[in-house]
């Protein structure tokens, strides 16, 4: 199969697009700074002739969009924010508008405020930030192209990357872990594994992919230390914060299982020490 895949260096994009390239998948990705995996083109995507020459040059089965601009930067940048959280997505589905190419589309749970959790996918997008506005803006809920929704976790290229993981292999001996603040998300292997799987089954629309299952992030910080620092790693429970964007999967048309926390953070490390050389960070 074809994939495009768009923004191909950050924390999802790039084992989405390395680990298609692995399966056998002919993979093209664009990210603004050159990545050595399938055939990358770098350019300027908030360019309309650039966009269009990416979408239409060739001919793909599936355009994966990982490009987001995340809170801090939406703030900071209010103008490139709404055009790459909120319209970008829409640009695309209207360019291949006559073309038979699946838009995937990644959006968060942070279209929804917690104030009335658990959400179900046709829940009310009460997401109260600027950043939770571009994103819920920017989902696509059509019968022909599919935006998954969910939180992630992950290893990043980026030494400085702002994912919890990340920041979590840099502490040293001592850290704190909120007990309220409650997750329903996936590794971005896990991610990877539903993009290459849900083409084949025709699912549209938005989905949840989560597995059902709650976790506070002190249990999830937990969870890394076992795998990752052997519990050498001391995790003090605090109680300062209370957020809860828990999502609810109802739907069962498509066949893809989310597996238990514990079994995507095993894969993740496996997955890590398989690709050494994209996180020497980790390893010193």
């Amino acid at each position: 199969m074809k994939y495009l895949v768009i923004g191909a260096t950050g924390m999802a994009g790039h084992i989405i697009s390395i680990y298609l390239s692995e399966q056998g998948h002919d993979v093209t990705t664009y990210s603004r700074t050159a990545f050595s995996y399938g055939r990358n083109r770098t350019g300027d995507i908030t360019d309309p002739i650039f966009l269009r020459s990416l979408l239409l040059d060739d001919t793909h089965d599936v355009v994966v969009n990982c490009i987001g601009m995340l809170k801090n930067a939406c703030e900071t940048n209010q103008k490139e924010s709404i055009y790459v959280n909120s319209y970008l997505p829409h640009a695309i589905v209207s360019l291949l508008e006559n073309r038979q190419t699946k838009l995937i589309h990644l959006s968060t749970d942070c279209v929804f405020s917690g104030k009335a959790s658990p959400y179900q996918e046709n829940s009310l997008r009460d997401g109260e930030t600027f950043y939770d506005r571009t994103k819920g803006l920017g989902e696509i809920e059509n019968s022909k192209h599919l935006t998954l929704r969910n939180s992630i976790i992950g290893p990043d290229m980026k030494v400085d990357g702002v994912g919890l993981f990340n920041w979590f292999m840099k502490q040293q001996n001592m850290m704190n872990g909120y007990t309220g603040a409650i997750w329903t998300g996936v590794t971005t292997l896990t991610l990877a594994k539903a993009i290459e799987r849900a083409p084949s089954e025709g699912i549209t629309g938005i989905y949840h992919l989560v597995n059902n299952q709650s976790i506070s992030k002190y249990d999830l910080l937990q969870l890394f230390n076992k795998h990752f620092k052997d519990n050498q790693a001391t995790i003090h429970a605090c109680h300062l914060l209370n957020v809860d964007k828990t999502l609810i999967n109802t739907r069962n048309d498509f066949s893809f299982v989310v597996p238990s926390y514990e079994e995507m953070i095993i894969e993740m490390k496996h997955w890590i020490r398989g690709h050494k050389d994209l996180y020497p960070h980790y390893f010193n």
